[in-house]
Formats: structure tokens, sequence, C-alpha cells
């Protein structure tokens, strides 16, 4: 049995992918290793689509959060963190805490990644540095979007890139409104003719590869070479950046920190 007095485990929690980027996860892993070198940490994946497509094409094996507190469970723990490494407080966000609601465990709740306006800020100071090195080049960041409430978060961050960068720096949704036309149709009007194209994702997995950085005509890549763009992708997640591990590790320290989760 685990002793009370022993530091709570750590519960990882990502969306997913069924792509190579997944060694992506296994480097926030280590590093939120080496930051909180007393605390035991497990990796679970919240998207039921990408665990059912890594288990058809034979990829890595992605264990539910409610799968993982059970294994805490039954190793004697009575309380455990549970770090979401979703982008927004989007459904994804909202069905993981559900879930470990439901655990007997205490369960210590680490926000997602866009959580807090020091949040905001450290993603400014990322995109500061993915900037490209010509003032003239465009940049443009394409999330994943979402149809639930939480999608205002996208809304508040490109004001504020806008209010910080000008008007060479864009954030796009694969679901959103802000389509490649229109993304398009702005840089053009900045005179800009070269745009770099970078996920606003945890990993470069096959959203970007296929719907931003594809070569099918639906693709943001497409589109904006369809406008006369010289389009340059690159395939770096934001979870490849020492900044955003930083803000899920504040997160961490301060779920550890709060109460447990209640939701009644």
């Amino acid at each position: 049995m685990i002793a009370e007095k022993d530091p709570m485990p750590v519960v990882l929690v990502a969306s997913g992918t069924a792509t190579k980027a997944f060694d992506t996860y296994r480097r926030i892993e280590a590093e939120c290793r080496h930051r909180f070198p007393d605390h035991s940490f497990y990796l679970a994946f919240s998207s039921r689509a990408i665990r059912r497509r890594a288990r058809q094409k034979e990829g890595p094996r992605m264990a539910t959060p409610a799968a993982v507190l059970d294994r805490l469970i039954r190793s004697g723990h009575q309380k455990a963190v549970v770090q979401s490494l979703h982008l927004i407080c989007g459904l994804e966000f909202h069905q993981m805490v559900w879930q470990a609601a439901q655990s007997p465990l205490d369960i210590h709740l680490g926000m997602p990644l866009l959580a807090h306006p020091d949040d905001f800020e450290a993603v400014l100071d990322w995109i500061a540095d993915v900037h490209p090195p010509r003032d003239e080049d465009g940049l443009v960041l394409v999330g994943h979007g979402t149809e639930h409430p939480a999608w205002m978060a996208y809304a508040v961050l490109g004001q504020m890139i806008a209010a910080r960068f000008g008007s060479h720096i864009f954030l796009g949704q694969v679901k959103g409104d802000s389509s490649p036309l229109v993304v398009a149709d702005r840089l053009a009007a900045t005179g800009c003719r070269r745009v770099h194209l970078r996920p606003f994702m945890l990993v470069a997995g096959a959203h970007f590869s296929k719907d931003v950085a594809g070569s099918q005509p639906t693709s943001w890549k497409t589109q904006l070479e369809k406008q006369g763009l010289t389009v340059i992708p690159e395939a770096e997640g934001l979870g490849a950046h020492p900044a955003t591990i930083a803000v899920f590790c504040r997160h961490i320290r301060a779920a550890l920190a709060a109460p447990p989760l209640k939701l009644n």
C-alpha cells in the first residue's frame, strides 16, 4: 500500500494522436518528471476516435483517464493530480473532468494551456519566438477549433495577437469561421506574398499533415497557394517548446496546492 505522506501521482491527459507525433507527449512527460522528481507521472488520452485509430494501426497503447485512475486505486493511492494537456477548456476537457469526478480518489485538477491571463501572455511569447525571420513574411497558426463555448479562447487570443504583432500573424481553425480565403485576403492587403504555416496544436499530428499542410484541395496550404501565396509548412506543435511545457508545469504546481475537485 502507498503511504499517505507519499507525493501525489500526476496523470497527464492529452487528446492523443495516431501519428509519430506521439513522441511529443513523451517529451512533455519527461520534462514534467524532471521538474517534479518526487512525483510519479502517467499518460492518458481522452479522444476515443484517436485511441481507436491507434489500435487499428497497431500504434502506441493509449489508456483512458479512468483506466489510469483505477490503476492508481489498485496501487493504494488515495489522491492524484489530473493535469489536462488540452489547449482550451473545451469538450474533451469537460469530459475529462466528468470522468475524473467519478473516481473515488481525491482529484486535484490541472487546467489546460489557455486558462489564465498569464497563459495567454506565455503563448504570445512563444509566437514571438517562432515569428518568421523576415518581417515581410506572414505567419498563420491553425488550431483544431471547437463548437464548444470555449471557442472564445481562440477569439481572445486572436485579438491579442493582432494587438501585439500587427497584421502579418493570424490564428485560424480547422473547425472555425476564419477560413483560408479570409486569411489570404487579409495577408494580401498587407502586401505579404510568403507565409509560414504552423499548427496551433500540441502535436503536429494528422490534422496538421492532412487538413492544414496536406496536398488535397481543401487543405489550408492548397487554398492559400491558390490565392498566390508561397506557403512554407512548419510541422512543429506547441508541445515541442519549453514555454508551453512551463505553463503545464505551473498548472501542476497550482493543482498540487489546490483543494480536491468537488462537483456537488
